[in-house]
């Protein structure tokens, strides 16, 4: 069974499938879950060909934000579909 390791939290969840990130709001802090805000930024550990490709949303945002490393993702705007170790920055 595939899953999903949060360092800072220190948790590991194990999930069937497909699994959106923005299901973990017990840990990880959203703000807008629009892809707007950056609140629920996460820098991909491990495991980033496990998940969705990067949305026009993270691209705009963390262009904005003169955030150039593709390790970084917005936790709203991403599945996971399999392995993957995530280290949330907020």
């Amino acid at each position: 069974m595939p899953s999903l390791k949060f360092v800072n939290a220190d948790e590991t969840v194990e999930f069937d499938g497909c699994v959106e990130l923005i299901e973990m709001d017990d840990i990880i802090t959203f703000g807008c879950r629009s892809g707007r805000c950056g609140i629920c930024a996460v820098r991909i550990v491990s495991g980033g060909e496990n998940l969705s490709p990067r949305t026009e949303r993270e691209e705009r945002l963390f262009g904005l934000l003169g955030e150039k490393s593709p390790a970084m993702r917005l936790a709203c705007q991403s599945r996971a579909y399999g392995d993957a170790v995530l280290d949330e920055i907020n």
